[in-house]
């Protein structure tokens, strides 16, 4: 009677990219990375059990003509296949008059949303839609006051989305909601428009809750925040997302690659079984220069010794693998 050995997945070694990831670029300026707003979106992430890659193009001051003009943004975008690219610019430059935006600012909003789409196909672009300053701008009459900038800001950037066909991240929205239900929260540094850490962790729960569609509520990421605030902005984020999916144009996320596979071993020869989902191309490597691309098959070794065998996995956007280690005596 034959003895088969059955090698179930979770029981062997080398789990080596055996989860996808969802990867995020953040595109903008100090609204983006004051108070690391990049790394608390990613903690959060994490910690509702979300695997995530994040990197920045980000520099101080700057506006998306400046993006679109600079070498390093561009790089950015081609280092690797992103899932989302949040393009943030200045709230002023989204605040201004119809026709000095149009001229000032959508050309070159367009010129990186094209550049996303050339080198990242699948890429969700996602606008990052600022907040109104504390006191609004006194510069021009029309946003002289915080309601009447925000309004024109949350105008133009569902104008670009419409235009650009893109999603908005309304972070712009859930602080107005905060600013209007709980006043005794402070978003604002001294200056009354980066935000302090209270205003970037508002951002990081709406940028997840736009991606992911779900809430960051109770989330455990590690922020130096009382209780207090930390529900009142998580509930805002999520009411205002999620209530008004349709209104920020949402892109709900692909599904994950997810490789998986199950061994059945008898003396020199493997059956691999496969598990893995949302795949449109499959191949084995047997780690002794033999492959295949059949989704179920068996394989007989001709030496002893040690093999990994590789499961890899691809569709029209990702790949991804899972790798085992199996002995041949």
């Amino acid at each position: 009677m034959k003895t088969l050995l059955i090698l179930l997945l979770v029981t062997v070694s080398i789990p080596a990219f055996s989860q996808d990831s969802t990867s995020v670029l953040f595109v903008g300026n100090s609204f983006t990375f004051y108070n690391n707003m990049p790394d608390i979106f990613k903690d959060i992430a994490e910690s509702k059990g979300k695997k995530v890659h994040v990197d920045t193009a980000v520099t101080g001051g700057k506006d998306l003509k400046f993006h679109s003009e600079r070498p390093r943004t561009y790089k950015m975008i081609q280092s690797r296949k992103w899932d989302y690219v949040i393009l943030q610019g200045h709230s002023n430059e989204f605040a201004q008059p119809d026709s000095k935006v149009d001229t000032l600012t959508y050309p070159f909003a367009k010129r990186l949303a094209d550049s996303v789409r050339k080198y990242n196909p699948c890429a969700r672009i996602l606008f990052y839609m600022t907040w109104g300053y504390k006191n609004g701008n006194k510069k021009w009459k029309p946003i002289a006051n915080y309601d009447s900038m925000q309004l024109r800001i949350e105008r133009q950037y569902l104008i670009f989305a419409d235009r650009l066909n893109t999603g908005v991240s309304p972070v712009g929205m859930v602080w107005k909601e905060v600013r209007e239900s709980n006043p005794e929260i402070n978003l604002y540094q001294e200056d009354r428009f980066h935000p302090i850490l209270t205003g970037s962790y508002l951002s990081a729960c709406t940028h997840f809750t736009t991606i992911f569609g779900e809430s960051p509520y109770k989330n455990t990421a590690k922020v130096e925040l009382n209780a207090f605030e930390r529900e009142v902005i998580e509930i805002a984020a999520t009411k205002i997302v999620l209530n008004n999916l349709a209104r920020w144009r949402y892109l709900p996320t692909p599904r994950l690659l997810e490789p998986g596979f199950d061994l059945i071993q008898n003396k020199d020869s493997i059956q691999v079984i496969s598990n893995a989902k949302n795949f449109t191309s499959h191949l084995w490597d047997f780690g002794d220069g033999s492959i295949s691309p059949e989704v179920n098959t068996t394989h007989k070794y001709l030496t002893k010794g040690e093999f990994v065998i590789s499961q890899k996995i691809s569709n029209a956007c990702k790949e991804n693998q899972l790798a085992r280690k199996i002995k041949i005596e």
